[in-house]
């Protein structure tokens, strides 16, 4: 489908809402065909490198703003401590506090946070992050990055059935974990974290999207639009063109450029923690200093024993 097309249908059907304008992502949602509003929300700072999809639960009133008390946390803690998993525990305590919460209330969450070649990726529930890396025959890989907190999940872990039948499962909707929502007192977070390759792109994106489009279709779509912003367009297309019967919202970030010259440290960030002395001497200049220390110990130890000898 044209990107021409996916306006037109957006005007008769809903209408997209977009991210601030970017310059290595984009982002967008849609509240699909089925749904009166949209319960999801998404947002992106790339000068601090974070972004965040959610999907609100409870319906009407209540999943919008269980869905926008996780984008406010996130946006707090990117411009105070980048803290994100104490944001979504707070997002939780707020939403569980909340008046309005004896609808059920909560929210779905994926969370996208660079940290200079490093990715890391949290989550809360059935919103998903994915990781395409083309290769050199115009193709790609789509790897799926989190593990959906969900009733079919755990049939897919218990071996009860497989991935194909759960595309399909009458219960593929019923999440086991989410932010807020009166029966998760204690929220656990998932988190991943990995070194940004070169040419990838991060896909998050809510349900409405993974639930509609296969994975096949998400990375041939990938594949065929180097653009971001007509990859977001398409991929939304795709779900309505699936019939749009959830709210849809996707996020769409490329590798950052200086990522290729910091890989050649040769360290992950678990295997080689950097003190107090590293942080101080800039590049070679900390071995320089250890080798001269090093030799100047061995020369006053062979000065005293040769004196000794004689």
């Amino acid at each position: 489908m044209s990107e021409a097309n996916v306006r037109e249908r957006s005007r008769h059907r809903g209408s997209v809402q977009r991210a601030t304008p970017p310059s290595r992502s984009a982002g967008a949602t849609h509240p699909g065909y089925k749904r009166e509003q949209n319960e999801d929300a998404l947002w992106s700072d790339e000068e601090r490198g974070v972004w965040v999809v959610a999907d609100g639960l409870g319906g009407h009133q209540a999943g919008e703003i269980a869905s926008m008390t996780v984008v406010d946390e996130v946006q707090r803690s990117a411009v105070t401590d980048q803290h994100y998993e104490r944001a979504l525990q707070r997002a939780h305590a707020l939403l569980l506090g909340d008046e309005l919460n004896s609808a059920n209330m909560g929210s779905t969450a994926v969370v996208l946070a660079e940290d200079g070649a490093y990715f890391h990726i949290y989550w809360v529930g059935d919103s998903r992050a994915y990781a395409f890396t083309p290769n050199e025959h115009g193709g790609g890989q789509l790897k799926q990055l989190t593990i959906d907190h969900s009733y079919v999940q755990m049939l897919v872990d218990s071996g009860a059935i497989n991935s194909k039948e759960a595309a399909s499962h009458p219960n593929r909707h019923v999440i086991t974990r989410c932010i807020g929502g009166s029966t998760n007192p204690q929220l656990e977070i998932d988190r991943v974290s990995a070194l940004w390759q070169p040419g990838q792109r991060l896909l998050l994106c809510s349900d409405g999207l993974s639930t509609e489009v296969t994975a096949e279709e998400i990375c041939r779509i990938l594949a065929d639009n180097p653009d971001n912003r007509r990859a977001v367009d398409l991929l939304i297309a795709a779900a309505l063109d699936a019939g749009g019967k959830d709210n849809i919202t996707v996020q769409l970030i490329d590798a950052p450029q200086q990522q290729q010259s910091e890989r050649a440290w040769p360290f992950t960030r678990s295997s080689a923690p950097r003190g107090r002395w590293s942080r101080l001497l800039p590049g070679g200049t900390l071995t320089v200093v250890l080798s001269a220390v090093i030799l100047l110990i061995l020369s006053v130890s062979l000065a005293a024993w040769l004196a000794g000898s004689l």
